[in-house]
């Protein structure tokens, strides 16, 4: 629990379950479950019988004091790196991949309970203090008897109504949204598949008369800070609600420098307790309660863990991860990791451009990727922006990019985020652009 942010982890054989601070429920199957498997190997000791998946990676300084630095990966896991103490062989830091650096989470306050070493002291930091967690134990309780109902199955929080809804789909600023009813007011919000929470500006908290609580990092298109959290009583669009919704807030006009004119964000909460039907071609949102209707297209699997619609596309010949991003106005963002593993994958170019997001912007530059292949769909010469940042959100190194409005206002997009699945038909507009001119950049002597 931090603040009115909660989160149950639910554990059922070798199936890890997630619910977050709005009741959304889903099975870790993809980057956050490979991580839990290096966490078991290194929680229960058995990478100390596996040296086949451990390897030396070389002494550190820690505290004043020397370190072992032991990266290990399960079988089928992410890398994770355990920083030891040469002297008491005690861990001092694990540190993992979140997002575009390194985090850590640091032990502490050592204390011997029934014959065990514990830490009752962690802090969990990205190296920006200002935004450090400290978790203090003040009690463990070891081999004593569990409730069994503590292993009840978790259950979904949906959308409260009971029909499927159809409405305009507004086009604003280049991106796309729907008018939300909350605290006696209409606000215009975005729909973005790539955001990780509902986010509000400050006055909607404010016509609530609600307080946040808080000062958190925000990781957009830069690393900042401000954002404070709070539970809204209720949010509506076209009747169907969200109850004591856990939200994000910020003042959105001075985080984006005055380039987007929304009064909030509908992010994954929303699309995880309905499934939702965008139809770009004639702007048509239709969504319901999960399993109202029939979603129409192939099917493409998605990747939820990090509460994203993420999934596996083909970048030429290269199969990568991508968000889904209804949040953003370009066809293709590109970041710079990618890139940089990816040497002559497009064209570098002298055409600069910036990327917009909270928390500002970022220099790109302009080019094409000859083809896109997004579940079997070929799309050609797409136009990328290849982002230069080197932290925040767009320098992600667990992800090749977003494909934004740009790509998907060739389809019919039905997100079912409950069920980890994307759903696209060809639009009325779907254009695969082989007849684009091929644009190919310059590359500077």
């Amino acid at each position: 629990m931090l603040g009115p942010r909660h989160e149950t982890t639910l554990r059922l054989g070798d199936r890890l379950y997630v619910r977050n601070s709005n009741g959304n429920v889903r099975e870790l199957r993809g980057f956050l479950r490979r991580r839990a498997l290096t966490e078991d190997l290194l929680d229960t000791g058995d990478f100390v019988k596996h040296p086949e998946l451990t390897r030396f990676v070389g002494w550190a300084e820690f505290g004043r004091k020397r370190v072992w630095r032991l990266e290990m990966r399960a079988s089928g896991g992410e890398p994770e790196t355990l920083w030891i103490d040469s002297v008491s062989g005690l861990p001092l830091r694990l540190e993992y991949l979140d997002g575009d650096a390194s985090s850590f989470v640091e032990y502490g306050d050592w204390r011997e309970v029934r014959g065990r070493k514990i830490p009752f002291r962690t802090v969990i930091t990205d190296g920006d203090h200002r935004f450090d967690t400290v978790q203090q134990t003040t009690s463990v309780t070891i081999d004593d008897p569990v409730n069994p109902a503590e292993f009840a199955p978790l259950q979904p929080r949906l959308l409260v109504t009971d029909r499927v809804h159809t409405m305009p789909l507004v086009e604003r600023d280049g991106h796309v949204g729907v008018t939300v009813h909350c605290a006696g007011r209409d606000w215009f919000f975005l729909l973005d598949t790539g955001a990780q929470s509902i986010l509000v500006d400050t006055a909607v908290l404010k016509a609530a008369g609600i307080a946040g609580q808080g000062a958190m990092e925000v990781r957009g298109a830069t690393r900042s800070g401000g954002l404070r959290v709070a539970t809204l009583p209720r949010l509506e669009v076209d009747g169907a609600a969200l109850t004591d919704v856990v939200v994000s807030s910020l003042d959105i006009a001075s985080s984006v420098g005055g380039t987007l004119h929304i009064d909030g964000i509908l992010g994954y909460p929303f699309f995880a307790s309905s499934v939702v039907e965008m139809d770009f071609g004639k702007h048509v949102l239709r969504f319901g309660p999960p399993g109202s209707f029939e979603p129409q297209g192939t099917r493409v699997g998605l990747d939820v863990d990090r509460e994203l619609a993420e999934a596996t596309f083909r970048a030429n010949d290269v199969a990568a991860p991508f968000i889904v991003d209804t949040g953003s106005s370009s066809e293709l963002l590109l970041y710079r990791p990618f890139i940089d593993a990816h040497p002559g994958l497009v064209p570098h170019s002298s055409t600069g451009s910036f990327n917009y997001g909270i928390g500002g912007s970022n220099a790109t530059y302009r080019t094409t990727l000859d083809a896109l292949d997004l579940g079997g769909f070929a799309l050609y010469h797409r136009a990328v922006d290849v982002v230069l940042a080197r932290n925040g959100a767009f320098a992600d190194r667990v992800d090749a990019g977003n494909v934004g409005l740009g790509v998907l206002r060739n389809f019919v997009a039905t997100f079912d985020l409950g069920n980890a699945a994307l759903y696209l038909a060809p639009g009325a507009q779907f254009d695969d652009g082989r007849q684009r001119v091929a644009h190919h950049p310059e590359t500077p002597g």
